[in-house]
């Protein structure tokens, strides 16, 4: 029989209000929790009718993660996500309508139809991805960070991920760059307990997350997820010390989802009803409206003109959603393949007098030489291409004249530096990737084939 784990979180209290929290400020955490919540239950009564086509993963019982994390971001910060996003989507802002038409197969959706559950983007408020696969999402929140530092912005990243992601490469390599190049990311890890159906008990060596910053030489902290003012306290200090350029930080925020991995699977081959009723009994919602209430009781009527509001405007969007158009059938091919910039065909070019023949590695170098004279956004990345000039001498003189930030020796670590070049190029910069050798690029495959070629 499965062990209830965290029973300290359990029983904990919430944070006291600080002495500097205003009405508003709370009320405002209040909302975000109570809008997740009812589009989670929506999509969960849409998944049932059969309105969502492919998997529906929702984040019932996590929601004071993502409103803790989210309220301390600008919205020309980023994050990455999991293939539980939906509530780290709206947190940063996204309509429920983009959600339920995304999640429908709609035009009007996010990512118009074609991305659903496990595929949400929305630029335009930070939103840079959510992905199915474990993992890339650290790498790619440590290439926009990445990005955010070269460009000398104070801007922040934040990779949301679950336990099982802590067993994965892509958190070692992740957390490692982060930490050697003091890049501006948050790493929010949702520990729920199981990794789909795998206990995080029985996966893990060491049973603390937040223990494993000291590995990377990195701050971290341990949060009872479940209650929001203590999220949005740690959040605050670790998007702070981000901003100040003060390198990253690992939250690690102990929860636990109350609805199964994902709708419409068995929930209790690998955990116990019991265990979910303790849960449940420990609902962050419920938890901050009892705190709200007993700080003052004169704040019900406005709870209760929020919960009538949400409850209105997440049903229309979602009628909205559902009588709105699919993609029309010719714009199938669209958005799959990217426009290319020069012809895929063209004539050999005429030989002329002066003419010079180059080996490819003079000819790689002088192309480095003039783009990155040219546009200041590129930067190479690789094993060996700082101060020796990479292995075939391709990057020779261009420390000198750009320095670090812009001729950067990684590790020896490939899927890990490319998924953070895949991350920066979301972001606003041109990475280029140096492989010691073409045998090595099969290490990234991964992150080649199914995170940027899809992008």
């Amino acid at each position: 029989m499965p062990k209830p784990l965290f029973r300290g979180v359990c029983a904990s209290t919430l944070t006291p209000f600080r002495p500097d929290a205003r009405p508003v400020r709370l009320l405002r955490l209040y909302r975000t929790m109570q809008l997740i919540r009812l589009c989670e239950e929506r999509l969960a009564r849409s998944h049932q009718r059969g309105l969502i086509h492919g998997a529906c993963h929702t984040y019932v019982g996590q929601e004071a993660i993502a409103t803790g994390v989210c309220a301390q971001l600008r919205i020309d910060d980023a994050i990455f996500s999991t293939h539980r996003g939906h509530g780290h989507a709206l947190a940063k802002g996204l309509e429920p309508l983009q959600l339920f038409a995304e999640l429908y197969g709609r035009e009007a959706g996010c990512s118009r139809g074609r991305g659903g559950s496990m595929h949400l983007f929305a630029p335009e408020i930070g939103m840079l991805g959510t992905s199915g696969i474990v993992g890339p999402c650290i790498l790619q929140a440590a290439g926009a960070g990445y990005s955010f530092s070269l460009l000398k912005t104070d801007r922040v990243a934040v990779a949301f991920f679950g336990d099982g992601a802590v067993n994965n490469g892509a958190f070692h390599e992740g957390l490692n760059l982060a930490s050697i190049w003091k890049l501006p990311v948050v790493f929010v890890c949702e520990n729920n307990q199981y990794a789909t159906e795998v206990s995080f008990e029985y996966a893990a060596g060491n049973p603390s997350v937040a223990a494993r910053g000291a590995a990377y030489g990195m701050p971290a902290a341990e949060v009872d997820g479940n209650d929001v003012l203590a999220v949005e306290a740690a959040a605050q200090e670790a998007v702070a010390r981000a901003r100040a350029g003060g390198g990253p930080t690992l939250l690690e925020c102990k929860t636990y989802r109350t609805r199964p991995h994902a709708e419409g699977m068995g929930d209790f081959s690998y955990r116990t009803r019991e265990e979910v009723d303790r849960w449940k009994a420990q609902c962050p919602i419920v938890r901050f409206r009892q705190a709200l209430l007993h700080d003052d009781p004169a704040i019900a009527e406005e709870l209760e003109a929020i919960d009538a509001e949400l409850a209105v405007a997440v049903e229309a969007a979602h009628e909205a959603a559902e009588q709105s158009d699919f993609p029309v059938a010719e714009s199938a091919v669209m958005h799959i393949y990217a426009a290319p910039e020069t012809p895929t065909a063209r004539d050999a070019p005429a030989v002329t007098a002066d003419t010079r023949q180059l080996t490819f590695m003079k000819a790689t170098l002088e192309a480095l030489t003039e783009e990155m004279a040219r546009n200041p956004r590129i930067f190479v990345l690789g094993e060996g291409i700082g101060q020796r000039g990479g292995n075939f001498a391709t990057t020779t003189g261009l420390f000198a004249l750009y320095g670090p930030e812009r001729l950067r020796d990684t590790p020896i670590c490939e899927r890990g530096f490319v998924g953070l070049a895949g991350g920066a190029a979301m972001s606003g910069t041109r990475p280029v990737v140096d492989f010691m050798f073409a045998d090595f690029v099969l290490d990234s495959a991964g992150e080649i084939i199914n995170q940027i070629a899809k992008m």
